[in-house]
């Protein structure tokens, strides 16, 4: 509460007085896209990529979608993972600092952030949501992961380590979301009476798709968690400090994301002998084998309307994002080790490490108290003015544009990092040093192990774009 004091007392002195009616020449003005129909925009963008022209969709990004204040941050994340997938490590570097810088790292930051999302007009906006993009918690374990892999291909691995370092930054955005959600009911708590409204009352439970993906996303804990970011930093602190002990941690809370993953429970028993015994996880003359194996794009947010129980004003139509459970998870992938000469030495498979859809659903979840408090107190406004009711004033004030012929609900936000993949699959083994040849769903890659080291071979694979990044370390 103290820090909704200090919010609100900034808020007391902004002066506003009144709702004022929606103006037609507003909605004439074209604009080059809706936060609505992002993924839809986004879609001829995946497409180049999946026929192999990155360089097309990053130039047909730039020119159809860029350079729209909404979406600078989500610019920032779509552009620099094009220009990492088009070898432009140092242009991607920098484009994903700009996204790292506008991260929260601290309270005071936290509540500034906050502060500026619950007093800023733009949030009460009925008609299009104008909020600008803030990075939630599993693009933020992403953001890191892939800055940490520009890092590797420039040979700095005590860079990429560092890099990995923020990753507990990512649950900074779930305190902010319910920091604004609790700011938004302080804001709103004279409509929230009046018409005697709260969660309890909604009728959520008739909400079916907010439930399926309540009880879908169950199977993780959380959405600030990354199983491929503590493995790929039990990696890196492998090999720039030799510390199993704290690899071992790494590679412990990777195991809290995923069940029965045979390769973890490797790694994780190689560091313990480590530390029981302060040897190298290897055997002599041996080294690793860590394949870590990407597919596909992740899934898009979609729209679902539900009604929504507000007290007197009876039943009212919303429209919200979400992301449907209906889906398979990619089956694991062939792997074929041979010697030099091609002689096939193993055949096995990959193993799912994480699936990314499922992760931005936890993420979603998380975010609904905000999402459910801010439409329900712009609806319950717009309904008390349509209604004749006393006019608005206060901090609400004329923030809320209304025609009051229309009857459809605030369209829903369905903006994403549509750039990510749709899962990450994981093999490692560990085998003798010497030159071997390996194939993964069909890529073939010559490939090293050197005594005492980890061969990471980090694979994108999404329709006919193939690339492999091959690193020792």
């Amino acid at each position: 509460m103290k820090v909704l004091k200090k919010i609100f007392y900034v808020g007391s002195f902004i002066s506003l007085v009144s709702c004022s009616t929606y103006d037609d020449t507003e909605k004439e003005v074209a604009k080059p896209f809706t936060n609505s129909t992002y993924p839809e925009l986004m879609q001829p963008i995946r497409q180049s990529v999946v026929d192999a022209d990155v360089s097309g969709a990053l130039d047909s990004y730039k020119k159809n979608i860029s350079d729209n204040p909404e979406i600078e941050i989500l610019d920032d994340l779509e552009i620099a993972r094009l220009e990492q997938l088009n070898d432009n490590f140092e242009t991607s570097i920098k484009t994903y600092s700009k996204a790292i810088d506008t991260i929260p790292k601290t309270n005071d930051q936290i509540e500034d952030d906050a502060k500026e999302v619950i007093l800023n007009k733009d949030t009460y906006d009925y008609y299009e949501n104008k909020v600008k993009y803030s990075i939630p918690d599993y693009s933020i374990t992403f953001l890191y992961t892939y800055q940490a892999l520009n890092y590797l291909k420039s040979h700095d691995l005590k860079k990429a380590l560092e890099t990995l370092k923020g990753l507990d930054y990512a649950k900074n955005w779930l305190d902010e979301q319910d920091m604004i959600s609790a700011g938004m009911r302080e804001l709103g708590k004279d409509y929230f009476n009046r018409y005697e409204v709260s969660t309890q009352t909604l009728g959520l439970k008739y909400f079916d798709d907010l439930n399926k993906m309540v009880t879908f996303t169950k199977r993780v804990p959380d959405a600030y968690g990354n199983p491929l970011s503590y493995y790929l930093k039990a990696m890196l602190i492998e090999a720039t400090s030799k510390d199993y002990e704290s690899a071992l941690d790494e590679i412990n809370n990777a195991r809290k994301y995923t069940l029965g993953n045979k390769s973890l429970e490797r790694t994780a028993l190689e560091y313990k002998r480590a530390v029981y015994h302060q040897l190298s996880p290897f055997p002599m003359g041996m080294g690793r084998i860590v394949i870590l194996y990407e597919q596909s794009f992740i899934n898009a947010r979609q729209k679902t309307k539900t009604k929504l129980d507000l007290g007197d004003l009876g039943l009212i139509n919303f429209s919200f994002p979400f992301y449907s459970p209906d889906y398979d998870f990619l089956s694991p992938v062939k792997v074929v080790i041979s010697d030099e000469k091609d002689n096939k030495l193993l055949e096995t498979q990959t193993e799912i490490l994480m699936d990314t859809t499922l992760y931005s659903m936890k993420s979603l979840v998380e975010e609904y108290s905000r999402i459910l408090t801010k439409n329900v107190l712009i609806e319950l406004a717009k309904q008390s003015y349509d209604k004749n009711a006393k006019g608005l004033g206060g901090l609400l004030g004329n923030h809320l544009k209304f025609d009051l012929s229309k009857t459809e609900p605030k369209r829903a936000d369905l903006r994403s990092w549509l750039l990510l993949p749709n899962s990450i699959q994981l093999f490692e083994q560990v085998a003798d040093s010497g030159k071997y040849i390996i194939i993964v769903n069909n890529i073939r890659q010559k490939i090293r192990i050197e005594q005492g080291k980890t061969t990471l071979v980090w694979i994108v694979d999404i329709g006919k774009f193939k690339k492999v990044f091959y690193f020792i370390i």
